[in-house]
């Protein structure tokens, strides 16, 4: 996540209290700068975010008409848009504290605890794999002729670019996309990791409530546990 800048923290959650002799400990010193630089780094990251899916808005011109190409642009910048928002959300997240504070202060079980290491794993070695496999196929296909070239826009669809110059647009515009592209499987993994704590927690909470419950159908347990903890 912090390769791609979807992963920072406003100030150091080790950082000592005011007045405390060893407060500025080198590695609390050097962990602060880290955190800064992430910070800078996911803030020029979103803002290229922002600026490549307003610059992909440009990709329609009075020649489109309704075909495979037409519905194909129409997805790329719906694609565009959604990483810029899924950049923002976790932007967010990190600048608020939201992310920190789920990751470290949420109450789940040991067992939970394990599934979700061995969740992120599978999910992290998905990911890598899927992204090998999609960039791979695509950069054949986006080279492989002329068909993609509305990928450079504005260049191409409004501004005229000499054939002997279309090679170097074509790898700077492929460049933006495989900056682009990877965040948002990275969003959706981590998505997916929070979606599993919560149903691992759920679940057991739901048989614990099945257990409370006699042969009579009486609650036997304490409801004030269940309430807070759910």
């Amino acid at each position: 996540m912090k390769l791609f800048g979807l992963y920072f923290e406003r100030q150091d959650r080790h950082r000592r209290r005011t007045g405390d002799p060893e407060s500025n400990h080198p590695a609390t010193t050097t962990a602060r700068t880290s955190s800064t630089c992430l910070r800078i780094y996911a803030t020029v990251v979103l803002i290229l975010m922002w600026l490549n899916a307003a610059r992909f808005l440009a990709v329609f011109n009075g020649s489109d008409r309704f075909g495979a190409q037409l519905l194909i642009k129409i997805m790329m910048v719906t694609w565009f848009c959604l990483a810029a928002i899924f950049q923002t959300a976790y932007y967010y997240a990190n600048h608020t504290g939201q992310l920190m504070k789920i990751l470290l202060t949420l109450p789940v079980t040991q067992d939970c605890v394990r599934g979700a290491h061995r969740c992120a794993v599978a999910l992290t070695t998905i990911i890598w794999t899927t992204l090998f496999v999609d960039l791979a196929i695509g950069t054949y296909f986006y080279f492989d002729g002329d068909r993609y070239d509305f990928i450079v826009a504005p260049f191409f669809t409004h501004i005229y670019v000499p054939e002997n110059n279309m090679i170097t647009a074509r790898v700077l515009g492929y460049i933006s996309y495989l900056l682009i592209f990877p965040g948002v499987f990275v969003s959706h993994a981590m998505n997916q990791l929070l979606v599993y704590v919560f149903y691992s927690e759920y679940k057991k909470l739901k048989r614990n409530f099945r257990r409370a419950i006699d042969e009579t159908g009486q609650f036997t347990g304490d409801l004030s546990i269940f309430r807070r903890r759910h």
